[in-house]
């Protein structure tokens, strides 16, 4: 069984679409460059919105 599943990764491996990104990463259409650069400074952004409004929220709850 595990050998089965080994094999099964490595003949994957050896596959080059199956290591491709998702396919806007591969487009050069501008729009959809600036979408995905948007979203992922949206998405870097969160966490740190997120951690940063609750601090304000406790620190607001204390006062």
């Amino acid at each position: 069984m595990k050998l089965r599943r080994i094999s099964a990764v490595a003949a994957l491996s050896l596959i080059p679409a199956a290591g491709w990104s998702c396919p806007a990463c591969m487009v050069n259409d501008p729009k959809t460059a600036s979408t995905y650069l948007g979203m992922t400074l949206i998405l870097s952004a969160l966490p740190l919105i997120l951690v940063g409004g609750l601090g304000y929220w406790f620190w607001r709850k204390q006062s």
